[in-house]
């Protein structure tokens, strides 16, 4: 490892207890870690997480700080000061019976009330997952008993209701929760006066597995995400949220998950609003066709003992889903990591189907999608952290130019491509052909991801929806912290810009400064104004221009630099049509 990445690395103090190791059965042998992640203090971190296993978190015998009433039953929360302002917090609400057992892979099931008082204080859950992550920290549980929401609210609003923004977390459909500390709702709802909602969804082959079979019809975890809006829209007010003011806000998967309701009829009259940041499903590489599915399944049933011979998911899907069931999560969950290596987005959403009707790209050009006001848009270096995650140290240097030549272009090659579905060489020719060094050719391969996953689908995405009439806004995030603690070549890399829209600089001086404080209030203004009103507001009343085909403006955020700029990367995107 360098010596500035070594820094870097070692310097992230997470102190992990591991508290079950094992391998599986028919994978090769990497060894599983069940392990808790007790301190985080860095800006960027990288943590092995656990799949199952933790105790829960939950306090006993103690009085509630708040108590409100939903059509379920009495919950208790806590009660917090923050920005001068008291946000009461709800944590690990049930928004859907636990997928178990028979309800494995089966759309999910609308909670059943509870007696007494349920304890969202301190529950913090997440679905069963192999991860290598940042942002994350504190004790999470990790099971399959995970469709749980969190709520943030202002307190004393004497009967006003304010609007909802409900966040969708990314980590490619494999990996994530809506638990991590850079995704608390207080700071935001304190700041905004927003109602804050967060909620899990299924992942991975739990998630995603797609049989064309009643028993396993995929895209179980984007119906999760629609039945946690129907809980909004049957118990917000009770939170002080306005159910007819809601906006669903996410990153990466979570900002193709937007889209997906955005497209999806399941999803029709849950939401006003979407904020897609960093995703949209004008992309190729973010979804499967049923046969893909069905084969990544039958690898993975392969592996556990489920398929073989006549048996298949293509010829008895029931019978193979029934052994699938019979096999613990973890076991399911490492086994399609290590079967379908190097790949780390494995079961991805698939289309023709009741949430998907049509595939996505047709859908966006056709028009088949809800009239909704939308703002989208990307961070300036996206690609870079298909370097950082999973972590290749040895490629993130600032000069790379004394590595191995050929060890150096497989790894990047093999980073950059763990990421993607789809390979197109000719293209991949046209970002590296003239390349004159490694430090050039390492920019041309995560300018190649940048694009094709990120720059350009949003590009078309905005297009296409303005085209119909919809109101579009459109942003570039390239703020860069000075303790970001990441080598400088690397810019604003994809994920960067979370901190900053969930108002963390505003409450963490250690890990941001004052400049970040100050770009975090623009990012939050900008969320809240257009959570209101659908129109979004930035400072001294600098008038955003709405996005067209003739008029691509994004708006660029960096400290003490707010400006539109017209074709981020336009040059580059007009060769991406004819494949996109």
């Amino acid at each position: 490892m360098a010596a500035g990445v070594s820094a870097v690395v070692s310097s992230i103090p997470v102190d992990v207890e591991v508290v079950q190791q094992g391998t599986i059965s028919g994978a090769s042998p990497r060894i599983l870690r069940l392990a808790r992640c007790t301190g985080v203090s860095s800006g960027f971190w990288f943590a092995f997480l656990l799949l199952e296993g933790v105790c829960c978190i939950v306090s006993c015998g103690r009085a509630y700080d708040v108590e409100k009433v939903t059509r379920l039953g009495r919950v208790g929360g806590n009660r917090l000061d923050l920005l001068g302002q008291k946000v009461e917090e709800y944590r690990g609400i049930p928004f859907a019976q636990p997928p178990v057992g028979r309800l494995r892979f089966l759309p999910p099931q609308p909670a059943k009330p509870w007696d007494g008082i349920l304890d969202a204080t301190s529950r913090r859950t997440a679905c069963p997952q192999v991860v290598f992550s940042e942002f994350m920290a504190g004790e999470i549980e990790y099971t399959e008993d995970c469709l749980h929401l969190n709520v943030w609210s202002p307190a004393g609003r004497d009967g006003d209701v304010a609007p909802v923004v409900v966040w969708i977390h990314g980590g490619g459909f494999t990996q994530g929760c809506a638990s991590y500390d850079n995704y608390t709702g207080a700071p935001l709802a304190a700041k905004t006066g927003l109602v804050v909602v967060s909620m899990n969804y299924r992942l991975g082959i739990l998630g995603f597995l797609d049989a064309n079979s009643p028993e396993a019809p995929g895209n179980m975890g984007l119906m999760d995400q629609s039945l946690a809006l129907k809980w909004i829209q049957e118990n917000i007010r009770d939170f002080g949220g306005d159910p007819s003011r809601v906006t669903i806000l996410g990153e990466s998967a979570g900002g193709m998950s937007v889209h997906a309701h955005v497209l999806s009829p399941v999803s029709r009259g849950l939401f006003q609003r979407a904020y897609m940041m960093s995703g949209t499903l004008h992309t190729l590489d973010f979804f499967d066709a049923t046969h893909e599915s069905i084969s990544k399944g039958n690898t993975v049933a392969s592996v556990v003992g489920c398929s073989g011979g006549d048996r298949s998911l293509g010829s008895n899907a029931e019978a193979v889903i029934d052994c699938l069931r019979t096999k613990s999560a973890n076991e399911l969950v490492l086994a399609a990591a290590e079967s379908l290596a190097p790949k780390i987005f494995l079961f991805l959403p698939t289309y023709h189907n009741e949430f998907l009707p049509k595939v996505p790209t047709v859908a966006i050009s056709k028009g088949f999608f809800h009239t909704v006001d939308i703002v989208l848009g990307v961070t300036e270096d996206e690609g870079v952290l298909s370097l950082i995650y999973p972590l290749r140290s040895e490629l993130l240097p600032d000069d790379v130019e004394g590595l191995d030549e050929k060890i150096f272009k497989h790894s990047l090659h093999e980073g950059v491509f763990s990421w993607l579905k789809m390979d197109f060489p000719e293209m991949l020719e046209k970002y590296t052909a003239e390349a004159q060094d490694k430090s050039s050719l390492r920019r041309g391969y995560v300018d190649y991801i940048s694009d094709s996953v990120f720059v350009c689908p949003m590009h078309f995405t905005a297009e296409k929806h303005a085209d119909r009439g919809q109101t579009v806004y459109s942003y570039v995030f390239g703020h860069k912290s000075a303790k970001n603690p990441l080598p400088a070549w690397m810019g604003t890399p994809h994920a960067f810009d979370i901190n900053y829209i969930f108002g963390v600089p505003l409450v963490n001086q250690e890990r941001f400064d004052d400049e970040d404080a100050a770009v975090s209030e623009v990012v939050v203004t900008v969320l809240k104004t257009f959570a209101a009103n659908g129109v979004p507001e930035l400072p001294m009343k600098k008038p955003w221009p709405k996005y067209t085909a003739d008029s691509p403006v994004s708006v660029y955020f960096d400290y003490e630099n707010i400006t539109d700029i017209k074709g981020f990367r336009e040059e580059q995107c007009g060769p991406w049509r004819a494949y996109l």
